[in-house]
Parts: structure tokens; C-alpha cells; sequence
């Protein structure tokens, strides 16, 4: 049979979705700041139209790359650490995506720090 559980998701709980959700926010932002901030790609129709190409980051996006990527590994953390405090039942979720939340950040770090910081104009 199958256990009901009729009590309301307590704080921790709350906190853990919060935790989490606002985790994939920032790493879905990091994104979009790499996307925008990224050099221009120098295509043949740029070349033949003689178009000037942007070939560095631009500062003003990449600049809060670093604050979303910290921000997103202590919501991963925290949330990390809320989950065996809550998990009291062989039925609770794992939480695997804060681990993918958490290689992801570790992805984000290794382009800012490797590609971004030398080609920032």
C-alpha cells in the first residue's frame, strides 16, 4: 500500500525548492549572459560584406558571470545539505539534478576562467 502523507511540506522543504529553483534560475542566466557577451562568429557573409567582428567577451555582460555562478553553487550547496536533514523515508527524491545544477556550475567556471578572463575587451 502506498504511504499518504497528509502533513504540508514543512520550512525545510520549502527552503530546499526555493534553494533549488533559484539555483537553475542563475545558472539559466549565466547562460544567457555567455550567449550575449560571446565574440561574434566570423562567418564568410561577414568577411565578403567586410562587417567588423567583435573577437572578445564583452566586459559588461561577462562581468556577472562570476556573482550568478557563486550564488548558484551555495544554492546547490545549501540545498545539498537540507536534503539529508529532510530525506527521512526511503521514498523521498534523491535530488540528482542539484548535482547536474552542480556540474553545470563547475562547467561555468571552467569557461569563465579558461576562456573568458584572457579575451575580455
Amino acid at each position: 500500500m502506498i504511504e499518504r502523507r497528509t502533513q504540508k511540506p514543512d520550512l525545510l522543504t520549502r527552503l530546499l525548492q526555493a534553494a533549488a529553483a533559484l539555483g537553475w534560475i542563475a545558472i539559466f542566466l549565466v547562460q544567457i549572459l555567455a550567449w550575449i557577451g560571446a565574440p561574434e562568429l566570423d562567418t564568410g557573409i561577414a568577411r565578403y560584406h567586410e562587417l567588423d567582428i567583435r573577437q572578445t567577451w564583452q566586459k559588461q555582460w561577462v562581468q556577472w558571470m562570476p556573482f550568478l555562478l557563486g550564488a548558484c553553487t551555495l544554492l546547490s550547496l545549501f540545498a545539498l545539505g537540507v536534503r539529508p536533514l529532510r530525506s527521512r523515508r526511503k521514498t523521498d527524491p534523491k535530488r540528482l539534478h542539484l548535482l547536474a545544477l552542480l556540474a553545470l556550475t563547475a562547467l561555468g567556471y571552467g569557461l569563465y576562467w579558461f576562456q573568458i578572463l584572457g579575451n575580455v575587451a
